[in-house]
C-alpha cells in the first residue's frame, strides 16, 4: 500500500459511512446474512481508527441502523442488535482509552429496540461523554427526515412557547435543533457496495458534503480503500457555492 493521502489541504472534520453490502457479501459465500453483518461489524474499529490516526479526523459518523430496517425479519433484526450490544461491550474500553466520545443518534425510545442492547448503548455514551479528543457517531434507528421532522416540531413548541422568534429562524437554528447541532457538517460521505443513493442519512449535513459510491463492499473495506477514497476526495474542488480557480 502506498503512503496514505494527507488530508491537511483538504481538510477532513466529519467523515460518514453508509456501511452497505454486507448480505451480498455472505450470499457470495454462500453464508447466512447472520455472517455479513458479522464481518461488517468487525470491519469497523480498523476504520474508525485508521480515520482517526492516519487522517486526524475528528468525528465519523456510522450509519448502522435505519428507521426502516424495522421491515427486515425478526432473526436478523436479533442478530443485528446483538452483534451492536458485543460491539460495544468489547470495545468500550477502547474508546475510553483513546478518549473518543461516543454519541448515538436516533430513536432510543423505541420500544422495539431490546433491553439489553439500550442499556449497552446508553452505558457506553455515559462512560464517555466527558471526552473530546474525538468523536464516534452511531446512527441508531436513525432517519433523516424524522430528524427534521422533530427539529421542527421542537422549533413550533420553543416559538409557541415564547422562546424563540419566528423571524429569527435561519438554517444555523434549524442546525441548532438537529442531533449533529455540536458537530461540524459531513465533508465526506462514503457508501460502500456500489449503490448511489443516500437513504435518508443525514441529508441537512450532507448538503455540501463530497460523496464517494465505492464498489467496495463493506466486510472487505481496508485502510486501502479507505485511501484511494480519499485520494478522490482531495482532488475534489469544493466551492460551497462560491467560484475557485
Amino acid at each position: 500500500m502506498a503512503d496514505p493521502i494527507r488530508t491537511e489541504t483538504v481538510p477532513i472534520k466529519h467523515i460518514a459511512f453508509i456501511m452497505d453490502g454486507n448480505g451480498r457479501w455472505a450470499k457470495k459465500r454462500l453464508l447466512p446474512r447472520s455472517s455479513g453483518h458479522k464481518a461488517g461489524v468487525d470491519r469497523i474499529k480498523t476504520i474508525v481508527e485508521t480515520c482517526y490516526d492516519v487522517y486526524g479526523i475528528y468525528a465519523v459518523s456510522l450509519f448502522t441502523f435505519s428507521t426502516e430496517n424495522w421491515n427486515r425479519p425478526q432473526k436478523e433484526l436479533d442478530t443485528l442488535f446483538r452483534l451492536l450490544k458485543e460491539f460495544f461491550d468489547r470495545e468500550i474500553d477502547y474508546f475510553c482509552a483513546r478518549q473518543t466520545q461516543i454519541r448515538v443518534l436516533g430513536r432510543l425510545d423505541d420500544p422495539r429496540i431490546p433491553k439489553d442492547t439500550l442499556d449497552t448503548i446508553l452505558n457506553a455514551v455515559e462512560k464517555t461523554k466527558g471526552f473530546s479528543k474525538n468523536v464516534f457517531n452511531v446512527l441508531f434507528n436513525y432517519g433523516s427526515r424524522t430528524e427534521i421532522a422533530n427539529a421542527c416540531k421542537a422549533m413550533a413548541i420553543d416559538v409557541r412557547e415564547g422562546r424563540l422568534d419566528p423571524e429569527a429562524i435561519t438554517k444555523d437554528t434549524v442546525k441548532d435543533y438537529l442531533y449533529t447541532r455540536e458537530l461540524s457538517d459531513v465533508d465526506l460521505l462514503i457508501r460502500t457496495s456500489g449503490e448511489e443513493r443516500l437513504s435518508n442519512c443525514l441529508l441537512y449535513q450532507v448538503a455540501y458534503a463530497e460523496f464517494v459510491f465505492e464498489p467496495t463492499l463493506w466486510p472487505d473495506y481496508t485502510p486501502a480503500t479507505l485511501a484511494r477514497d480519499i485520494e478522490i476526495y482531495t482532488h475534489r474542488n469544493r466551492r460551497f457555492g462560491a467560484i475557485k480557480g
